[in-house]
């Protein structure tokens, strides 16, 4: 199983336990594929800056 699944499984969870109802799995996984681009793009961005002020 991979991470992304077990994150939108969480997700999913979450949000039902705070009264969202109407986001299925695919649009958790989604959004979980979404915030870990981001993540990463983060990162990058970071790194990036980094590596600039040495």
């Amino acid at each position: 199983m991979s991470i992304q699944i077990i994150i939108a499984a969480m997700l999913e969870r979450e949000l039902a336990a705070r009264g969202v109802q109407s986001l299925g799995p695919s649009d958790c996984m989604e959004i979980v594929e979404d915030l870990l681009e981001r993540l990463k793009d983060l990162d990058r961005e970071l790194a990036a800056r980094g590596a600039t002020r040495r």
